[in-house]
């Protein structure tokens, strides 16, 4: 009995080590951006007050500014947009919709 209590005790601290463990993560590639045609540049939303733009606007995702080759407008931007690290359960919780995600704009 406690032999199997300490197996018990040894699997839990494991899985809370992996779990812990940081990874980096970015923003997913459905992630809203604003294409700033004129310039070809995107924006993300938490910059667009202060971004540099034209009236050329239109809303898309990510993964679209970069098939278009479209650069970030400024560093506020590619900041916002940068991965970060994060444990890994921090990212399965976010994988499995319990957590919002910091690109959840």
């Amino acid at each position: 009995m406690k032999r199997g209590l300490l197996i018990g005790i040894g699997a839990v601290v494991v899985i809370a080590g992996v779990l812990s463990i940081p990874v980096e993560a970015g923003p997913s590639p459905d992630t809203r951006v604003i294409l700033e045609h004129t310039n070809k540049t995107y924006i993300s939303p938490p910059c667009y007050e202060q971004a540099n733009k034209t009236n050329n606007l239109a809303e898309a995702h990510i993964q679209k500014a970069q098939e278009l080759n479209y650069q970030p407008e400024s560093s506020c931007t590619a900041n916002s947009l940068s991965p970060i690290k994060q444990p890994i359960a921090s990212v399965l919780a976010v994988n499995l919709g319990i957590k919002q995600s910091r690109w959840d704009w």
